[in-house]
Parts: C-alpha cells; structure tokens; sequence
C-alpha cells in the first residue's frame, strides 16, 4: 500500500475508534468511572493516538514523495505555473486533492470574521461538478445534463400531437388535439460534510487532501445516483427514474432463465418511438445472467459473444444495450430507458467548500461538498421498469 493509502485507512481507524470513544462518553454521562471502564476509555484514547500518529507519519511521507516527484518533473522546467499559486505547477491533470487544498488555501487568504462565510473560487466549482460524472451511473448512462442557475427549471412536454387529415380544395383544415403542458423540476440540495484536524490539513498537503476530495465528490455523487435511480420524493429527495409515474412496466415471471423479458422491455420502447440505450440492475441480478448457460450441460455463457472457449471474457451488455451496474437497485428490478429522453438538472452554485472559522475553537477546518441536482423525465414511456416475481 502507498502511504497516502495507509494514511487513509488509519484515518478511517480514528475515526472508529472516535466514535466508540463518544458513544462511550454519552452512555457513562457525568457519574464516576469503574475500573473496568476506565480501563476501557484508556484502551479507546490510546488507540486514537496511534491511529493519530500512524496517518501523521506516513502523511509526511507521501508529502515528501511528491514534493521529490515535482522537483524531478519536467513541468517545473517548463513555466507551466501560470495562472496558479506561486511554487505550484500547473499540470494537465489536477487531482482533486490539489484543487480541494488550493480552496483552503484561498479561503484562509482571504475569509475574515466579518465575512460570515468562506469563499469557494467559481473555477474550482466548474471542475467539482464535471468530476461528479465519473462516479455517476446515471450520469455515465448518457443522460442529459441541464445547468441552471434559477431554484426552478420548466420542461415544456407535449402530452397529445396535432390532428391531420387529408381535405379537399377550399374545406376547412382539421384542427385540435394539440397538448402540451410544463415539466417543472426543482434541484434538491445534496451535501457533504466533516471537520479536519488542521495538523492533518498543513502537514499532509494534497496527499491528504485528494481522499478527502474524492470522499465528498463519492458521496454526493452517489446520493444523486441513489435518488435518481431509486428515489421517491421523500426526506427532502426527488422522485426518481423507477418511480416517475407513467414508465411502463414489464413482469418476469419466475426471475431470468433467458432474455425474453428484455426483448419484450424493448420492444415496448420501440412501440412508442423510443429505443434503449442503457440498462441499469444491481450487481446480483448481473451475476444471475452472467451464470446462465447457452444449452443445458453446457459451460459456454448466454451473454458470451465467443462461439469458442467459455473463458473468454463477457461485455457487459444485452442485446447490444450497454448494461450499468447500481447497489441501489433493488434486485428485483431492472431499468431499461432511453438516456436522450431523460434529463438531469444541476444548479451551477455547487462545489468544495471550506472555513477556518467553525472550527476555531477546535484547531479545526470544515470542509463541505454541496450540490443542488433533480431528475425529470419529460416523456416517461421512454422508460420500462422489469420486476421480477415469483
């Protein structure tokens, strides 16, 4: 393991152990300790302090790692740091860490008791949400991606087309059946936060600062992902793709012993001028149709393009529809949609955040990750949900 790996995982020890030490704290309240419990919080602050240590030692290694990687890059010879923090190169990729410090950095320059609030640069907040895609199954599916600035985005979605018919010279043109009425789609906020020992901000540098990144850009990127897949409007969420009203559904009785049912789910797609182009199920259901067989005694996979040797690897698609795989996808159902007939709208206002001054009196720096996203589907029967029963 690498030493920013080991930091991280003593990281996630302390934080364990901190836990136990306050739940410990809150069960005893104010009454006198016995030995057996004292012996008990001793054990857990010993083992704060070790983990403490451990991602202290190996933060300053990492630190020293890179800092010996940038004085051996040919980027420090190049004149690339323009534009940036002076010292600091400017190289093709910029990992999360570095844009997540560069954000500390800034907001300590500049953040005053008077100012209320931290400041988060806007291009740091451009990058945050294009980092979000990557950890996105929905994202990654193809959907469209709308930026709005406004609390509110309309869809105008027509419900019933225009009536033609054929009429002689000089009759009246058939007229009606027109329909249309607005989508609105209010983005709900999503968020992330935690407090950082400022020891552990100073010393470790981006090495420290990239896990932590990537952990604030996972978890609000999969809380999107929970919603958009899953999610029903409850607990301040939105609606999401299985449950918008009006996607057809399809039963498959029995579970999947072959692909019936996706043939049957997109030929419902196809009915009403739509096609698939994404699949989304749970990793389990994925299993089950990789284990199905050719032929019965067979060992050759169903989903096997190979007509030779069942080694050989499986893409993960049916029927040519690329297939996605989501632990929030219950294991009964499968989604099978249209990714240009679905929409994904972001307010631009999210990205990293920090400020020195909440945790003031705890030698402490807060960092948030906060993004305000919803999920519409203008034109629902695009969309087929299978359910699998018994």
């Amino acid at each position: 393991m690498s030493h920013a790996e080991i930091a991280r995982v003593a990281m996630e020890k302390r934080e364990v152990a901190g836990n136990k030490l306050k739940a410990f704290t809150e069960r005893i309240g104010k009454r006198s300790l016995s030995a057996a419990e004292r012996k008990e919080e001793g054990s857990l602050l010993d083992q704060i302090k070790e983990h403490d240590d451990t991602a202290k030692r190996h933060i300053s290694a990492s630190a020293a790692e890179e800092m010996a990687m940038r004085v051996n890059s040919p980027l420090q010879q190049m004149g690339t740091s323009r534009g940036f923090p002076t010292g600091q190169a400017a190289g093709a990729g910029v990992i999360p860490g570095e844009l997540l410090k560069r954000s500390v950095e800034i907001s300590r320059g500049i953040t005053t008791t008077g100012t209320g609030k931290a400041f988060s640069p806007e291009e740091i907040a451009k990058k945050f949400v294009d980092l979000l895609a990557p950890q996105s199954v929905v994202m990654a599916s193809g959907v469209n991606r709308v930026q709005t600035n406004a609390e509110t985005y309309s869809f105008p979605v027509i419900r019933s087309d225009f009536t033609a018919g054929f009429v002689g010279e000089l009759d009246d043109l058939p007229s009606g059946g027109f329909g249309a009425e607005p989508l609105k789609v209010t983005p709900k906020k999503i968020a992330a936060a935690d407090m950082l020992a400022n020891e552990l901000v100073e010393d470790g540098g981006s090495a420290f600062m990239d896990p932590v990144a990537k952990s604030l850009m996972r978890s609000v990127s999969l809380g999107f992902d929970r919603e958009a897949l899953i999610g029903t409007g409850a607990n301040k969420g939105f609606v999401g793709i299985a449950n918008t009203p009006g996607i057809q559904t399809l039963e498959a009785k029995g579970g999947f012993k072959d692909l019936d049912a996706f043939v049957a789910a997109f030929g419902k797609l196809e009915a009403v001028n739509s096609k698939a182009t994404a699949v989304v199920m749970h990793p389990t259901t994925w299993a089950g149709l990789m284990a199905l067989r050719e032929a019965s005694g067979s060992l050759k996979p169903l989903l096997s393009e190979s007509a030779g040797s069942p080694t050989a690897g499986i893409q993960r698609a049916i029927l040519g529809v690329p297939v996605w795989i989501s632990s929030f996808m219950p294991g009964t159902d499968v989604l099978a949609y249209e990714a240009d007939q679905i929409f994904a709208v972001w307010r631009k206002d999210a990205g990293f955040q920090v400020s020195d001054q909440f945790g003031f009196l705890k030698d402490g720096t807060a960092v948030r990750a906060i993004a305000r996203a919803a999920i519409a589907v203008p034109n629902a029967a695009a969309v087929c949900k299978i359910t699998v029963t018994a």
